[in-house]
């Protein structure tokens, strides 16, 4: 090689090497303004889409509640025994004579609201697909719950918690929304029965989605038709937990339709106690508690005229939660439960008449406590009182009362009036959820 081949060949190493220099200065330069840009962006993904799993609570409200994973051994729930460790995946089965109630609440807090509440009835499978919760506070995404009922019944309750909340139910035959207030699934094997018992609801299958209101059932069958809206049965009383109540004499005339505070003290001059609106984690209720040393009651009562006659079905719902109880179970005679629902009717004939349900969680049945009001003092039926979990919310269901009282021989003709009250000498109760649902 000679002496120009040798400079040619060197120049044309240096203008590769200028090339090289700005397509490495152009690179390093893209990558800096990419980092720039991809890091924040990365960083904002994460505190925006990161999660958590929620806060839960799984109470046995009777018998044994079981739960099962795949990686896990099964756990048997008993009742005074709240589990706490509830994760996506876990399944939760009740048998014929269990029933229990989960709620889910917001982590990461000393004090966190509740984001809904299901009650699990008899008979029951209900799988936890997702339960998550943003894991900062600056994340503008929502909660998010999917529960998946494979067979039975449950009862889903929204909350008013401090972030929006997608709360999905699905089934064997669709899904549905839950965009406010309580909704109720029946699963069958040919059918998903959903109710909106108060609030809205967003219900369908991929195909078609319907919006159900306040007592408003749609139906989806197993080839995936959807109807709706159908009948559902109607409330029959008012809101409980929107207006302040008045008080009033039990036996003084109100007009229907409007709920009143009644009291009575035994001994003149001790407190009649109090009732006051209130909300606790997210839920509305009316707490009802007095501190005394003689027999009182307190509570709320309802003038109702409703003629039931042609009704097919008549079904009360109430959830309840009891804080204290100072006597045992229900006193002496079994009229000092620290909970009573009292319905008022007329049977057939024009015979004044009653349906007596009073719960406790406090004492043993005994001689001296017995299990329902003595038949001295209440006519039949005799409901035996129900024991339920100390500080723990209650959701009770009465069955068909038209059956009930068709059974006893006293089938109510017109329903007068309603009492829901503590009874005893010192007591504190919640109750939240209060419906009678009647059925033509």
């Amino acid at each position: 090689m000679n002496s120009g081949d040798f400079v040619s060949a060197t120049r044309w190493t240096e203008a590769q090497l200028q090339r090289l220099a700005w397509a490495t200065l152009l690179l390093s330069f893209t990558i800096c303004v990419g980092l720039a840009i991809l890091v924040p962006w990365q960083i904002l993904t994460y505190l925006r889409t990161s999660y958590v799993g929620v806060q839960t609570r799984v109470v046995a409200l009777s018998g044994i509640l079981r739960l099962e994973h795949v990686d896990r051994e099964p756990l048997a729930i008993t009742p005074g025994n709240p589990y706490s460790r509830l994760t996506e995946s876990d399944l939760l089965i009740t048998d014929a004579q269990s029933q229990g109630l989960v709620i889910f609440s917001e982590p990461l807090s000393s004090a966190p609201q509740d984001l809904a509440a299901v009650q699990i009835y008899p008979n029951t499978q209900v799988e936890v697909r997702r339960a998550r919760y943003p894991r900062f506070g600056i994340s503008p995404e929502p909660a998010r719950l999917t529960l998946y009922v494979r067979s039975g019944r449950a009862r889903v309750i929204r909350l008013e918690g401090r972030r929006p909340l997608e709360l999905a139910i699905q089934t064997p035959h669709g899904q549905a929304e839950v965009i406010s207030g309580t909704l109720a699934i029946e699963v069958q094997n040919d059918r998903t029965d959903f109710t909106v018992r108060s609030g809205e609801a967003r219900v369908g299958t991929s195909d078609q989605i319907r919006t159900l209101k306040s007592d408003q059932r749609a139906r989806i069958e197993l080839n995936g038709r959807v109807e709706s809206p159908l009948e559902a049965g109607r409330n029959l009383l008012p809101n409980l937990f929107q207006t302040p109540l008045p008080e009033r004499n039990v036996d003084e005339p109100i007009p229907p339709n409007q709920w009143a505070i009644f009291t009575f003290v035994k001994q003149p001059g001790e407190s009649p106690g109090t009732v006051a609106q209130t909300s606790e984690a997210g839920r509305r209720a009316l707490a009802i508690s007095r501190s005394g040393f003689d027999h009182a009651q307190t509570g709320v009562f309802l003038i109702l005229n409703q003629d039931v006659r042609d009704f097919r079905s008549l079904q009360l719902h109430i959830t309840l939660k009891i804080l204290f109880q100072d006597v045992a179970v229900c006193g002496v005679v079994g009229t000092e439960c620290p909970l009573m629902i009292r319905l008022e009717y007329k049977d057939i004939n024009g015979v004044d008449r009653q349906w007596l349900q009073g719960f406790y969680a406090l004492g043993e049945v005994t001689p001296q406590t017995p299990e329902s009001c003595l038949p001295q003092i209440c006519p039949p039926p005799y409901n035996v009182h129900l024991r339920v979990p100390l500080g723990e919310w209650y959701t009770f269901d009465s069955g068909n009362l038209m059956e009930t009282l068709q059974a006893v021989g006293a089938p109510p003709a017109t329903l007068t009036r309603l009492r829901i009250y503590a009874s005893g000498h010192s007591y504190s109760v919640m109750i939240s959820e209060l419906e009678l649902i009647g059925e033509e």
